[in-house]
């Protein structure tokens, strides 16, 4: 299963960050925890102001397939979720 993380707070804000891992290529397996981790741009609005954003799995037509917890990327650079393994087959969307 491929993770496709949005963030959507920050779409809203025109911030940008930079996901580090997982990398392209790279998987995450349904029932087994996934890591993910980002950097913030550099541009205004910084991340550290931005606070809590709403966080899903999607497929690459922007289907939510699983919610996540939400996330402050002002305090955080990483997530850890498990991903469901009942959202649908294996993907590179």
């Amino acid at each position: 299963m491929v993770v496709f993380i949005v963030l959507s707070t920050l779409n809203f804000v025109k911030a940008a960050l930079y996901v580090v891992s997982p990398a392209a290529g790279s998987t995450c397996h349904g029932g087994q925890p996934c890591t993910v981790t980002w950097l913030d741009n550099g541009e205004e609005p910084l991340l550290s102001s931005i606070g809590a954003c709403t966080v899903g799995l999607y497929t690459g037509t922007d289907e939510l397939l699983q919610q996540i917890e939400p996330v402050n990327v002002g305090s955080a650079h990483s997530l850890q979720f498990t991903p469901d393994p009942a959202v649908g087959p294996n993907g590179d969307d």
